[in-house]
C-alpha cells in the first residue's frame, strides 16, 4: 500500500514512524522535515494545494493520504480526490467547519446542548462590545477561524482593543469576522481523539497538553511544550468518560446536522470540577497528541485506516494499546514562539537512549531522501534510495521555534518522565530550553 502522510509538524513524523512499522506501507511525505525524510522519501507539494496533491497522487498511484494536519482538509483534498479512487483518512471539506469555524462550532456545541463554557458569539462588533463591557473578567476572545487568535484577558480595556483587532482581521478568503466571547474556565487542558467512520468510533487515549512557557501563572502562551499520556486508572477513567460523554454525542449530533464525517475527531476540553469542558473541535489529531499516543498503539495503524474509510470500524476489536506512560518534552529556542533564529546545528540527535523517541518538528536534513521520478522503477523506490538505519545526520539544522520532541516511555509516568528529561539534555541547539516540570503532575 502506498501512503502519502501531508505535514511537516512533530504529528507529521510521529506518522511516518507509526506507519513505517507497517510491513505493508510504503510511506512518502509532503512536505516533511529533517525527521521524516529519514523514513520516508520527501516529496517538493505544497500540502494546501488540494489541486497538486492529487494530480501527483494519482500519477504515482498511491493508495491513501493521511493527513498529519487540517490544512489539507480545510482546502478540499477529499473532495479533490473523490473520483479517483484514493483514500483519504479525514473529513470532506464541508465537515471541517467544526475546526475552522469556531463560531459554528460553538452554536453546534450549543445547539446540542453539549458541555462547554458558556458563552456567545457575534458577527456584529456593537453588539458584541455591548455584550464584553458587561461580562465578568477574566474573558475569553475567540476569532472564527483558528489563525486569526484570541486570548484570555484580565482586563477589559485590552479585551475591547483586542475585540476590535479581532473583527478586522480577516487570515483566510472567505472566513468570516465572527467572534467568540466566552467566560474564562481555570483548570489544565486535555485533548482526546477518536478515529472515526461516521457512526462508530474507536477511542484513543486522553492527553495533558502543556500550551503555556513555563510553570508560572502568568506564562506566556505557547503551543506544544509538552504533553504526558498516562497509565493510571484515573487517566483510563477520564477516557472512557469523555468517550462517552462528549464523543460519542457529538457523533450523533453530526449525523443530525447531515455532516459525514470520518478520520480523526478531536476534542481539547478544560478540566474543571464539573467535568470536561469543550474548548475546541479538531479533525486531526493534535501536535504533541500524536507524540505521545501513536508509540503506546500496538495495533497496525494502515489497517485501522481502512477500516474508518470503509465505514467497518463496528467490526474491529477494542485497540489495544502498551501498559506504559509516555512524556513529550518540547525542545524549543528562547523567544518561541514568537522571536527565535533559525539556521543552527542540532546536536546530540544520535546519542539518545534505546527507546527514547524524537520527533522532529522544525527542522531540515539535507542528508535525507527526496522524491525523484528518476528514482522510480517498476512503479516503486529503488533500493539504493531508502537508507537503511534510521540514524539522523550530524548536520540538522533548526528551521524554526519548535525544533523536536524528546518522547520517554516507562512503566509509570515518573519514570517515563525521568528518561525524556535525561535524554532532552543530550540535544543541544542554540538558545535550547524545555519545560523540566513537564510530567511531574499527571493532572493537576
Amino acid at each position: 500500500m502506498k501512503i502519502l502522510v501531508l505535514g511537516s509538524d512533530g504529528r507529521a513524523h510521529a506518522l511516518v514512524w507509526k506507519l513505517f512499522s507497517s510491513p505493508s506501507a510504503e510511506v512518502f511525505c509532503a512536505p516533511g522535515n529533517g525527521g521524516t525524510v529519514v523514513l520516508a522519501p520527501q516529496v517538493d507539494l505544497d500540502a494546501r494545494n488540494a489541486s497538486a496533491v492529487a494530480n501527483w497522487a494519482f500519477a504515482e498511484h498511491i493508495d491513501l493520504i493521511v493527513p498529519a494536519e487540517s490544512g489539507p482538509l480545510w482546502s478540499g483534498i477529499v473532495d479533490e480526490v473523490v473520483a479517483m479512487h484514493i483514500g483519504v483518512f479525514g473529513a470532506s471539506q464541508r465537515s471541517t467547519r467544526l475546526e475552522w469555524s469556531r463560531c459554528y462550532a460553538k452554536e453546534f456545541l450549543q445547539r446540542y446542548q453539549l458541555p462547554t463554557a458558556r458563552g456567545r458569539t457575534f458577527t456584529s462588533l456593537p453588539t458584541a462590545e455591548k455584550y464584553l463591557a458587561a461580562h465578568s473578567l477574566p474573558v475569553v476572545l475567540k476569532a472564527d477561524h483558528p489563525a486569526a487568535g484570541g486570548g484570555t484577558y484580565h482586563d477589559r480595556y485590552a479585551a475591547l482593543e483586542a475585540l476590535r483587532g479581532l473583527f478586522i482581521n480577516r487570515p483566510m478568503e472567505g472566513s468570516s469576522n465572527g467572534v467568540v466571547i466566552e467566560e474564562y474556565l481555570p483548570g489544565i487542558t486535555v485533548s482526546f481523539s477518536a478515529i472515526v467512520d461516521g457512526s462508530t468510533a474507536l477511542p484513543l487515549l486522553p492527553v495533558r497538553i502543556y500550551d503555556q512557557f513555563d510553570a508560572t501563572p502568568d506564562s506566556p502562551a505557547a503551543p506544544g511544550m509538552g504533553a504526558i499520556c498516562g497509565n493510571s486508572r484515573y487517566s483510563q477513567r477520564l477516557g472512557a468518560h469523555m468517550h462517552s460523554h462528549v464523543i460519542i454525542p457529538i457523533i450523533a449530533a453530526l449525523a443530525r446536522e447531515g455532516l459525514p464525517y470520518w478520520g480523526i475527531l478531536g476534542i481539547d476540553c478544560i478540566i474543571t470540577d464539573q467535568g470536561p469542558r469543550i474548548a475546541n473541535l479538531r479533525c486531526c489529531l493534535r501536535d504533541m497528541e500524536a507524540q505521545v499516543v501513536l508509540p503506546r498503539l500496538e495495533d497496525d495503524l494502515p489497517y485501522l485506516i481502512e477500516a474508518a474509510i470503509g465505514r467497518r470500524l463496528h467490526l474491529m476489536p477494542p485497540l489495544r494499546w502498551r501498559d506504559e506512560a509516555s512524556v513529550g518534552m518540547a525542545l524549543v529556542t528562547q523567544g518561541y514562539p514568537h522571536h527565535f533564529s533559525v539556521g543552527g546545528a542540532v546536536r546530540g540527535l544520535n546519542d539518545v537512549d534505546e527507546g527514547v523517541l524524537v520527533f522532529h518538528d522544525q527542522t531540515s536534513n539535507p542528508a535525507g531522501m527526496r522524491y525523484s521520478p528518476a528514482t522510480r522503477s517498476g512503479g516503486g523506490i529503488l533500493g539504493s534510495m531508502i537508507m537503511g538505519s534510521h540514524s539522523v545526520a550530524p548536520d540538522v539544522t533548526m528551521t524554526g521555534g519548535h525544533v523536536a520532541t524528546v518522547v520517554g516511555r516507562g512503566s509509570t509516568l515518573n519514570g517515563a518522565r525521568g528518561r525524556a528529561l535525561l535524554n532532552a539534555e543530550r540535544i543541544t541547539f542554540p538558545g535550547r530550553t524545555y519545560r523540566e516540570d513537564v510530567g511531574s503532575h499527571e493532572f493537576r
